[in-house]
């Protein structure tokens, strides 16, 4: 009898744990709809965790795509704090356009995830319950949603820049008691960065230190040829721009390396001073023959 009993009390904890169930988005393959899922542990006091996944590439037809995705969520309902929305994804195809709260101006209780249409078919699982799940694709529900006291949200033909289809999405600050490390590049304010780090926008910093090797110090070098100022002044006449350095428009092309532009902005500072030593050594040589002449 006992045995029984664990048989059975284990069989609906995992029922209750592991609920999954489906939904297809209709509508057109090139449009992403708007699918609200409500907020089950809002009353509860902890955040809504959900699953959507595809995992087979070849579900609703030939290489449709897979996609392991998880949401974790708390939404605002009418201004109470602490909502957020945190997302996991990773996808063969692009399912997700983006999410909002919908709750901002009021007290719906969800979220809305943009989902892919054509007939795909999603696995939701979730240890939540009840959840709640409407399907807005022009079939099962009309279009647009209505936000309640908010705007109507339509379709999505485009994917929002703040999706990320290969890894996460954390709203709020990340804080980091020891080091991070990171193989691949990192972008602030970029969503494809090609360099270790890409910034759009300004960075702020007490000191940078740059490495640099071959520094002009060659220019005092015996045997280092500086060029004449007449040379100079018919290349700046023609170029518009010093002797190896960029110019306006490469410089707005392809931005400067800093290292490099140091470099270069060096070996010309010390070229100048070459020029100002032979010019004083110069003026010095004339000052003593106008004097010789004087003493004539």
């Amino acid at each position: 009898m006992k045995k029984l009993i664990f048989f059975c009390l284990f069989t609906i904890y995992h029922i209750v744990t592991s609920a999954q169930t489906s939904i297809n988005v209709g509508g057109d393959a090139d449009k992403y709809y708007p699918v609200s899922f409500s907020d089950a542990e809002w009353n509860n006091n902890v955040f809504t965790e959900i699953n959507i996944g595809r995992a087979d590439v070849h579900l609703n037809g030939s290489w449709t795509g897979s996609m392991i995705a998880n949401f974790k969520y708390h939404v605002t309902n009418y201004g109470n704090g602490s909502s957020f929305i945190n997302s996991t994804i990773y996808s063969a195809n692009s399912f997700i356009a983006g999410w909002i709260d919908g709750t901002s101006s009021n007290g719906s209780n969800c979220i809305l995830i943009w989902l892919k249409g054509g007939g795909v078919t999603y696995m939701i699982n979730s240890k939540s319950s009840p959840l709640s799940i409407n399907v807005y694709d022009g079939v099962q529900n009309a279009l647009p949603y209505q936000e309640i006291n908010g705007p109507a949200r339509s379709f999505k033909t485009a994917i929002d820049e703040y999706v990320n289809p290969s890894g996460s999405n954390l709203m709020g600050s990340a804080y980091f008691s020891s080091n991070g490390i990171f193989f691949g590049n990192v972008g602030i304010g970029i969503t494809n960065p090609t360099e270790k780090l890409a910034v759009n926008g300004k960075i702020r910093a007490k000191e940078i230190k740059v490495e640099a090797s071959n520094w002009p110090d060659y220019v005092f070098e015996e045997g280092y040829k500086v060029e004449t100022l007449q040379k100079l002044e018919s290349y700046i006449k023609t170029n518009k721009h010093l002797p190896e350095m960029p110019s306006a428009k490469e410089v707005e092309t392809n931005g400067i390396a800093v290292s490099e532009m140091l470099k270069l902005q060096q070996q010309k500072i010390e070229e100048l001073t070459l020029h100002l030593i032979s010019l004083s050594k110069k003026v010095e040589a004339q000052d003593v023959y106008i004097k010789t002449l004087k003493k004539k």
